[in-house]
């Protein structure tokens, strides 16, 4: 992964903050919004922008590890998971 290591983006995305990514040149977000954990396509690229992965998470406190190792772990990028991805992803944005 470039710009940012996935120990680090474990890190912030368990402090609630979002992270923006490419992937095949495609932009990603990945973020808490509603309740939910969530990746999905940029608004950005897209007026209505696909969710490819949402797990549920805490009201409030910290993202729990086993959350963020379940979406990370979801098969949503073409049958492969963001962690199998990993090597190909670039982040380019901690918000």
């Amino acid at each position: 992964m470039e710009g940012t290591p996935l120990n680090e983006l474990y890190e912030l995305i368990s402090y609630r903050h979002e992270a923006e990514f490419t992937y095949k040149s495609k932009e990603y977000v990945l973020l808490p919004e509603d309740g939910y954990l969530i990746i999905q396509e940029s608004a950005e690229q897209n007026d209505n922008p696909q969710c490819l992965c949402r797990k549920k998470i805490p009201e409030i406190g910290d993202i729990p590890k086993n959350i963020i190792d379940a979406v990370f772990s979801e098969k949503c990028f073409d049958g492969k998971s963001f962690l199998e991805i990993e090597k190909d992803i670039t982040v380019t944005c901690i918000l």
